[in-house]
């Protein structure tokens, strides 16, 4: 069986338009993405429709989803998010259909698969929504659950850690790298027990005037990308 793994997307839909051009050839059995569709960066709901439409996906909330659905019902949390992080919510509560709101309000936080020893995140085990997992965390803690893989997002930096008896993997960002490569994915080969970390390329500059085109006057969203190694 082969799984392939998104996580962080966070509206880049440029990035991924290529990302899932790319995963769609792999074929694989399960998909799984792992949280944070919203936020940052603007084709949000246009990549929550076509999450919607994949038969072989499992999606998991993550923290600035949830900060999206608080923001609906609270305007001073929207306003504390859109000066902390952009002005991604603004654009999407004018875009967001009824069926990406149900999409987006029926999520999980968690995967679990206790019989075949395995489950999902998109923090951490202990703390699913918030918890950021690197690789120089506590690595005895994840010994003693009773899965042999597990798949984390959040730090949106790719990450397979290998234990005696757990194997840990992060796909990396979808939308927003933060460790000096393009925006990645994972596919994970059962049977062989292997994985590859995909890395796509996409038109950064399209995306940079995509900013600049909504006015935003939060740096981090373009200077995020100038990590980027060639």
């Amino acid at each position: 069986m082969k799984i392939g793994i998104l996580a962080d997307i966070h509206g880049n839909g440029i990035a991924f338009e290529r990302i899932y051009a790319s995963l769609r050839k792999e074929n694989c059995d399960l998909i799984f993405s792992l949280g944070d569709i919203c936020g940052y960066y603007y084709d949000q709901n246009a990549i929550i429709s076509i999450l919607n439409d994949i038969p072989n996906l499992t999606a998991l909330l993550g923290n600035h989803d949830a900060l999206f659905l608080d923001a609906l019902h609270d305007e001073e949390a929207s306003q504390k998010y859109c000066a902390r992080y952009g002005r991604s919510f603004d654009f999407l509560k004018e875009s967001i259909t009824a069926r990406s709101l149900r999409f987006l309000k029926n999520l999980p936080k968690k995967y679990v698969d206790e019989e075949n020893g395995f489950a999902a995140y998109h923090g951490s085990p202990w703390d699913p929504m918030d918890e950021y997992i690197y690789p120089d965390s506590d690595w005895e803690r994840f010994d003693r659950l009773p899965f042999s893989l597990v798949f984390l997002g959040h730090t949106h930096y790719p990450m397979d850690i290998r234990r005696e008896k757990i194997r840990i993997i992060n796909p990396g960002s979808a939308g927003q790298p933060r460790d000096g490569g393009w925006p990645s994915y994972a596919v994970y080969d059962d049977k062989k027990k292997s994985l590859s970390i995909k890395r796509v390329r996409f038109p950064l500059e399209a995306l940079i005037n995509d900013i600049r085109a909504k006015k935003e006057n939060n740096p981090y969203l373009i200077d995020i990308f100038r990590r980027i190694r060639a």
